[in-house]
Order: C-alpha cells, then structure tokens, then sequence
C-alpha cells in the first residue's frame, strides 16, 4: 500500500490540493486554515517522498524565518522620527510622550522588545495598529483575502494563457507561428504591470482613445472597486478581472518561454519517438506524454514568481483602489504606523518563504526521479 501511495504521489497531492481550494472557495473558512491545510498537504507529501529532505528543508527555513522577522523590526526600529511624537503630535508634552513610550515599549532595550515583539508574534499575536486601533493581525487578514485573490487568479490566467501557447510554440519551433508567439509575448514581457493596468484601464473600462471622433476602445469592465465573493460572483470577477490581467500578461511570458523551451527538449526524447510510431494523435502526445515532464522547471518557476506577484499586487492595488494588503501597508507608511507596516511586512516576507518551499515539495512529490536524491542542489 505504502509503495502505491508513493508511485501515484503527484496525483493524490495534486487531488487533496484541489479538494482544499475548492473547499476554501464554497466555505470561505479564514485564511490561516486553509493556508494551514494547504501547507500541511505539501509537506505531507513530501515527508511521504523523502522524509531526510522534507525534515532537513524544514529545519533550514527557521532560521531564515527569524532572520526576516530580526531585519524587519530592525529597519522598523531605525526609521527616523519618535513614534509617540508621530502618535500625539509635535504639541505634545514630555509626560505625554513618556507614558506612550512606556504603552508601546519604546523605553525598554532593542533586544528586549524584539524578544517580547517575535514571542507575541508566535503566538499570533502581531501588536495593535497605532492609528486604525485594531489588532494588526485581523487588519491583515481581513486586507489579505482581496490580494491573494488577485494573485491566485493571475496565476491561473497566466498559466491558461501560457501553457497552450508554449506547447504549440514548441510543437511549432522555427515556423512564423513560433515567431509570431514569441515577439507578441516578449511584448507584455517588457511591459511593466503598472504601466500594463493603465492600458487596460484605457482600451476597456473608460472607453480609449477618441481619434477623428472615433472610440477606440471599450467600456466593458469596471475600472475600480472591490466586491467580495460572497456579495456578488459576477460583479467579483468583472471588477478583479482588470487587476489579475494586468498581473497576469508579464508572467504568462515567463512561463511560456520556458515551457516551449522544456517541450523543445521534451519532443526530442525517444518515448515521444515511440508514441509516434504508434500513431498516437498529436495532441495526445503534446498534452499527455510531453506536457507532465516538460512542466516541473514551470512549476518551480511558478513559485518563484509569488515574491513578483506580491510587489505587483501591491501597486496594482493602488491603481484599482483595491481594499489589499498594499492598501494596508500604504496606510501605515503614510500614517508612520510602525507596528502595522512591520507586521505587513513581516507576513509577506513569511509566505513568500513558505509558497518558496512548498513548491519545492509539490516538485518533488510530483516528480519521482527526484525521490531518493538530493534535490536541494537543485533549488
């Protein structure tokens, strides 16, 4: 039973995966359970592949973890300016500017507030925002649900635009349609994502350009606003349709250049000579025999691209005046309200970390050649 689990590995991890999202969409539990769960799902299937690397990678991202969590209070700490003044404002007494100092820990060593901030912080606990005076952790929580939504959906529009596309690149490599794929998407690729939702903006939601009277554009989709899933699901996807594009477009570059160059490689291995020989149809040689092995430097590459979408999303947020955790932090940098911006970051930093590894698990469950070996060189 153990070895059966293991030969079809990549197909239960993939299930219980979609099983979880799936049961995130319809019951919209918090976000720390279904992240919980989903990472749970990673590393129990990697722990079932490779237990000694699983462990071993696991012990190497807690160091890194509180090395992210000293440098962002840190830089935190070294802002120039006294919090309390900022707080109460320059016409503020000594004795006023003390007992803020002492509420907020101000007057206690670096190290001992570093050491009661990270304890608080392991128990969920992430400080009181100075300026909305609400616990920073359900601030972002509640700021983390429009911007996850943005990045999930730009992946998923990334991917749906990239993949057919790298398989018919690299199905067709050298011919104008090859050409054609690659110029068009080295396009987006060069377009920043900012400057990619102002012309989205443009051509689709304000109407374009008027030339000798003539609209050149549409007003197809809403330029701004958010609305929550469970609200209205047409009016959630038309107004978060714009922002995931403009996300989206730079990515499904990335990802389909590398693909086709992975099924360029792919195509010339002797199985695909094989299932030709037995008059298999392309397209089931191109999606169920190429697309599986020329995918993992795709699915690694996915993951790498979470930090990308996160500094993304957050200007994206700016322009489609979405309720994110840019938004968030935005209000805490202008506002100097130092815990919140720490704690922003700080969670940011941690799923990136966390999204890293596991996709470096998902890569190994899926890919059983790398059972057995020591596929942290490779990362």
């Amino acid at each position: 039973m153990t070895q059966r689990l293991r030969d079809n590995l990549g197909r239960v991890v993939g299930a219980a995966l979609a099983v979880t999202v799936l049961w995130a969409w319809f019951w919209r539990p918090p976000f720390s359970w279904t992240f919980g769960v989903l990472v749970a799902i990673g590393t129990t299937g990697a722990v079932i592949s490779d237990g000694r690397y699983a462990f071993r990678r696991i012990a190497g991202v807690i160091p890194i973890l509180i090395g992210v969590s000293f440098v962002v209070f840190a830089l935190m700490a070294s802002l120039p300016g006294d919090p309390a003044i900022n707080i109460l404002g320059p016409a503020a007494t000594a004795d006023q500017i003390a007992i803020v100092r002492t509420e907020l820990g101000l007057d206690e060593p670096f190290f001992n507030r570093y050491g009661n901030w990270l304890g608080g912080v392991l128990q969920g606990d992430l400080g009181n925002s100075i300026v909305l005076r609400e616990e920073v952790a359900d601030g972002i929580s509640r700021s983390m649900t429009p911007t996850l939504q943005i990045m999930a959906y730009s992946v998923v529009l990334a991917l749906a635009i990239s993949v057919p596309l790298g398989i018919w690149a690299g199905y067709r490599q050298g011919t104008t349609t090859d050409r054609s794929i690659n110029q068009m998407m080295l396009g987006f690729l060069a377009t920043p994502n900012y400057v990619l939702a102002v012309l989205l903006v443009l051509f689709l939601a304000i109407g374009g350009l008027s030339v000798a009277g003539n609209e050149i554009g549409f007003h197809a989709l809403p330029a701004a606003r958010y609305v929550p899933l469970g609200e209205d699901v047409v009016l959630h996807f038309k107004h978060l349709l714009l922002p995931a594009l403009s996300l989206a477009m730079g990515q499904a570059a990335v990802f389909m250049r590398l693909l086709r160059s992975d099924m360029i490689g792919t195509l010339r291995l002797p199985f695909i000579d094989l299932a030709r020989s037995k008059g298999l149809p392309t397209r089931r040689i191109l999606w169920r025999h190429a697309l599986r092995p020329s995918s993992f430097t795709l699915l690694t590459v996915v993951g790498l691209t979470v930090g990308l979408l996160i500094g993304g999303a957050l200007i994206v947020e700016f322009i489609f005046t979405i309720p994110g955790v840019g938004a968030y932090i935005f209000l805490g940098v202008s506002q100097r309200d130092f815990i919140a911006v720490q704690g922003g970051v700080l969670v940011i930093s941690t799923l990136y970390i966390v999204v890293l590894t596991m996709s470096d698990f998902l890569y190994l469950a899926l890919d059983p050649r790398l059972r057995g070996r020591e596929v942290g060189a490779r990362a």
